[in-house]
C-alpha cells in the first residue's frame, strides 16, 4: 500500500482492508509477495478511477486454503474473456500515468507466474457488489 499510496491519494481512491492480523501467506520471498500485490492493487487502483474504492480483503476457507481477494467499482472486467488478461502484452491502459506507468500487459501474466510457483491460482471472479472487478487469488491449505 506504501508503494502506490500517492496515486490512491491523487485519485481520491478509498481502500477497505479486511485481513485478519494473523494470516500469513505461505512462506515466499519479500519480492515475490511485493511483485504479486503491487500489480494487483495497481490494476485496482486504476480500475477504480478518480474517487472509486477498493476491497482487499483475505481469509482461510473451511478446507485451509488461503484467499486472497481485490475488488473495485471502476471498471468491469467481462468473465468470459477475463483469461485474456493473464496474457503477456494485453492492457487497458493506454494512457500513462505519472505515478503508476502505462500498462505494458505484463503484470498479470508475471503475478500468476510467481503465484503457480507456490501452487496459487490467480484469476478473476465474480465480485461483490458494489464492486464489479475482483480478482482472488487461492493458496492451497497444504502450501502453508
Amino acid at each position: 500500500m506504501r508503494l502506490i499510496g500517492p496515486a490512491i491519494e491523487r485519485r481520491g481512491v478509498t481502500v477497505h482492508t479486511h485481513i485478519p492480523d494473523d494470516l500469513k501467506t505461505p512462506p515466499m520471498f519479500s519480492a515475490e509477495l511485493m511483485v504479486v500485490f503491487s500489480n494487483l492493487l495497481t490494476n485496482a487502483v486504476k480500475g477504480a478511477g478518480e474517487n472509486g474504492a477498493i476491497l482487499v480483503r483475505a481469509k482461510e476457507s473451511n478446507e485451509g486454503d488461503l484467499i486472497f481477494r481485490i475488488e473495485n467499482n471502476g471498471s468491469e472486467v467481462d468473465l468470459d474473456e477475463s483469461e485474456r488478461w493473464f496474457q503477456p502484452f494485453e492492457t487497458t491502459t493506454a494512457k500513462t500515468d505519472p505515478v503508476l506507468g502505462q500498462g505494458m500487459g505484463m503484470g498479470l501474466p508475471i503475478t500468476r507466474n510467481i503465484l503457480e510457483e507456490y501452487g496459487a491460482v490467480v484469476q478473476f471472479v465474480k465480485p461483490t457488489k458494489p464492486y464489479v472487478t475482483a480478482v482472488e487469488i487461492r493458496f492451497p491449505g497444504d502450501a502453508r
